[in-house]
Formats: C-alpha cells, sequence, structure tokens
C-alpha cells in the first residue's frame, strides 16, 4: 500500500496549478497505480491516467470528468458519486465495484464493462444506466425500480435482479441468461428476441408481457473425458425457470429453443414445445397460447 507521505505528495501535485501537466500526469500515474486500497483525491479532472489499475480505490465523490482513462481498470473500488463526465472510457473494466449516484454524462463509453458490480443507482433509466446494464454480467440489481426502461440488446448475464420492478421494460434482443428474477414485475415487458435460457423466473409477475421469439430452452454440451482419447459428450435441456408464474393470456407460441454453439449467430433454433415448456421449464400453460 502506498505511504501516507507518498498520497500527500499526490494530493498536493494535483492542487499545484504552476506544475507542468506532463509532468504532473506521470507522478500521478506512478502514485495511483502503486496505491491499493487508497482514499484518492477529489480533483482528478482532465488527468492522463489511461491503462491505470484502481484496486480497491476510494474514489467517492472523485472528479474525473475530462480524464483518459481508457483501457482502465477498477477492481473493487467504490464509486459512489464519482464523475466521469466527458471522460474516455474506452475499453475500461469494472470488477466488483460499488455505483451509486456515479455520473457518465457525455463519456465515451465504447468497449466498457461491468463484471460483479453492486449497482443501486436512482437514475437506472437514464444515461448512467443504460451504460451500466449495456454490458454487466454478474451484477447485483436486486430490488431496482427499472420500469419502462429501455434495456434492449442488454447483456444482463447471471445478474441478479430479485425483486425488481422491470414492468413495461423494452428488453428485445437482451441476453438474460441465468439471471436470477424471483419476485420481479416484468408486467407488459417487451421480451422478443431476449434469451432467458436457464433464468429463474420463480413467482415472478409476467401479465401482459410479449414473449414473441424469445429463446426459452437451450441445449448445453458437457464433455467428460474417460480413459484414453475417447470423450463422453452429455447433452443437457435448460429452461426458464417459470414456477410459480401466472402465464394467463401469454403467447409461447413463437419461443424458441436454440441449440448452444460457441457463437450466437451459429446457433441453430426451432420452436419450443410444450412438453419442453412444462417438463424443464415447470411451467403452467393453463391460460395460456402454448406451442404443440
Amino acid at each position: 500500500m502506498i505511504r501516507p507521505f507518498a498520497l500527500a505528495v499526490l494530493a498536493m501535485l494535483i492542487a499545484a496549478p504552476q506544475a507542468p501537466a506532463l509532468a504532473d500526469d506521470d507522478l500521478a500515474r506512478a502514485l495511483i497505480g502503486s496505491c491499493v486500497g487508497c482514499r484518492l483525491p477529489k480533483d482528478l479532472h482532465g488527468r492522463d491516467l489511461h491503462g491505470l489499475r484502481f484496486v480497491g480505490s476510494d474514489l467517492r465523490d472523485v472528479d474525473l470528468s475530462g480524464a483518459n482513462l481508457r483501457g482502465a481498470r477498477f477492481t473493487g473500488a467504490d464509486l459512489d458519486g464519482t464523475r466521469f463526465d466527458g471522460a474516455d472510457l474506452r475499453d475500461a473494466r469494472f470488477l466488483g465495484v460499488r455505483l451509486r449516484r456515479t455520473s457518465f454524462a457525455r463519456a465515451n463509453t465504447e468497449g466498457i464493462t461491468f463484471v460483479g458490480a453492486s449497482v443501486s443507482q436512482g437514475d437506472l433509466d437514464g444515461t448512467a444506466g443504460r451504460i451500466i446494464m449495456h454490458d454487466c454480467t454478474g451484477c447485483s440489481l436486486e430490488g431496482l425500480d427499472i420500469h419502462d426502461a429501455d434495456l434492449r440488446s442488454a447483456k444482463l448475464v447471471g445478474a441478479n435482479l430479485n425483486g425488481a420492478k422491470l414492468a413495461g421494460a423494452r428488453l428485445n434482443d437482451a441476453r438474460l441468461v441465468g439471471i436470477a428474477a424471483r419476485d420481479a414485475d416484468l408486467s407488459r415487458a417487451d421480451l422478443r428476441g431476449a434469451n432467458l435460457t436457464d433464468a429463474g423466473l420463480r413467482n415472478a409477475r409476467l401479465s401482459g408481457a410479449t414473449i414473441g421469439d424469445a429463446i426459452l430452452c437451450s441445449e448445453n454440451r458437457n464433455i467428460y473425458y474417460g480413459d484414453g482419447a475417447d470423450g463422453i459428450t452429455e447433452r443437457r435441456t435448460v429452461c426458464t425457470d417459470l414456477r410459480g408464474v401466472d402465464l394467463h393470456g401469454l403467447d409461447f407460441r413463437s419461443a424458441r429453443f436454440c441449440t448452444h454453439q460457441d457463437r450466437d449467430e451459429n446457433r441453430t433454433c426451432r420452436t419450443v414445445t410444450r412438453r419442453e415448456l412444462v417438463e424443464y421449464g415447470h411451467a403452467n400453460l393453463a391460460g395460456a397460447q402454448a406451442p404443440g
């Protein structure tokens, strides 16, 4: 961990108005790069911090607006109130961070990813929400109110959406594989084209939702190697868990079963069957429009 003296030097350096900018950035990069779990200065705006690793950093209410953070990695950082307005965040990665009141206004976020983030933003239907939820794998979104949000093509694989309010949300073509959405409100949600393979929707509300051609079942292939060079391939069908969900009035006739492939464009799909929804998805199709 960086010594308190070095951190004090960083604060003084950043506060000094007459120091050459290039030298400032070089020293700031060296000090921040060696700092694990440190409370960083409040004003880092406009700094060249590309490619740095912010490990366990306390960035609460820090101003990083206009900073060059291309390729930076934030691991276990506290980003409560952090401002990334106008920053270059291309290809930046956020791993296990805390996000609350975090601002990304006008930032360049091409290629940005979030993994295992804890999100409690109050404006997830705004700019910050669209950026965070565009690619947020394994993120905690439990209980959040995201009703009527535009989440088309969002990648929320393995996310915790238990109890989340997603009524009226546009989830067209979203990747929702393996999400936990127990007791979530998905009423009136548009799920056309979404991939809900292995999603847990137990006791969720789906009244008025549009299922369309959503992927509800898939075939996974697990390879086990025995003696010698021969391998044994086991195929396992997984579907959306629909236990306890009232499906009355919903139309499943175009819902799909897709065979898993390494790349989405190479997968093969067909219409899911009633038997698969009942046997693997535990669906009660009474009152629903179901396939044969």
